[in-house]
């Protein structure tokens, strides 16, 4: 059965790192707004924009 959560998250997941990441966040608040998607969603789809950018160390010197 389709659900439309579960289609929506997985588009956006899907485009992270091919659309700017504002667009995704934009577009996923947008769809919290409409009760679709909720903050634990959100949550997951900011961990795959954050896994993008590799960590960078500070020399604390």
């Amino acid at each position: 059965m389709f659900n439309l959560k579960d289609f929506i998250k997985k588009g956006l997941l899907n485009a992270v790192g091919r659309m700017a990441d504002y667009q995704v966040i934009l577009n996923a608040a947008g769809w919290l707004e409409k009760g679709v998607l909720s903050e634990k969603d959100l949550a997951e789809i900011s961990m795959a924009i954050d896994a993008q950018y590799p960590e960078v160390e500070e020399n604390a010197e």
